[in-house]
């Protein structure tokens, strides 16, 4: 039982400072208005992917973590899961509060201008279910099982996302992003920020769903080997 609660505790911790590492980055670069933002988010995401993946698996995103646990195969139970919601939520708010503290600003995800909040919505719903998707395949894929490209692809796409839908959403794709931000500024747009973590949990359902359609024949052949431990982002 010590053995398990340390696991237990390490995994969250992980989850914690690595959300942290993510929302901190974001709140800085965004804040200043950088024009190499995404660069800078999707460089510092396929980082701590890959520092975190043996300890936690690196989801840092709620629903990610969603999503493997709806994806099956002994991945994610749902007691862990919501641990890793804790404590990613509890992280991005304090990587937040930190980015905040460091550049003297705070900014949050919002809907663009000439936008409306429909069309964010929707973004956001696909992106997540993009990125979600994505990562089902490169790290619970029996066929990809021990790749080193994994964090590039988790990456790329947050980075992809945020260059072509961030002028339209925000470009959250994560509720821990959404929650952070808004709550490191006092609850701002927060009515939002519930909307996006909504939509972004629901593209991680439709992820998990569509991804146990593409696999149909190799799903129960999963190898035990591959775990909640080894599951990335």
């Amino acid at each position: 039982m010590t053995s398990y609660r340390r696991d237990t505790t390490g995994k969250a911790v992980m989850e914690a400072v690595g959300t942290a590492i993510l929302l901190f980055t974001i709140q800085v670069s965004v804040s200043l208005d950088a024009s190499l933002a995404p660069l800078a988010i999707g460089a510092v995401l396929v980082s701590i992917v890959y520092a975190g993946g043996p300890v936690s698996g690196s989801h840092y995103n709620p629903a990610v973590s969603l999503a493997i646990t709806l994806r099956g195969g002994g991945h994610m139970a749902p007691p862990m899961m919501c641990i890793y919601w804790v404590a990613q939520i509890v992280g991005g708010v304090l990587g937040s509060f930190l980015g905040g503290f460091v550049n003297s600003n705070y900014s949050i995800v919002g809907v663009g201008e000439d936008f409306t909040i429909i069309q964010a919505l929707t973004a956001e719903a696909i992106f997540a279910f993009i990125l979600c998707f994505v990562i089902l395949a490169v790290a619970t894929n029996p066929k990809s099982a021990d790749n080193h490209y994994y964090g590039l692809a988790i990456g790329l796409v947050v980075m992809a996302g945020a260059v072509s839908v961030g002028p339209i959403s925000g470009g959250a794709f994560n509720p821990a992003v959404a929650l952070g931000l808004s709550i490191s500024n006092g609850f701002a747009d927060f009515h939002y920020a519930l909307a996006v973590s909504v939509v972004n949990l629901l593209g991680g359902v439709f992820a998990a769903g569509v991804f146990k359609l593409i696999i149909v024949e190799e799903y129960e052949s999963i190898p035990r080997a591959i775990n909640d431990e080894h599951v990335v982002l």
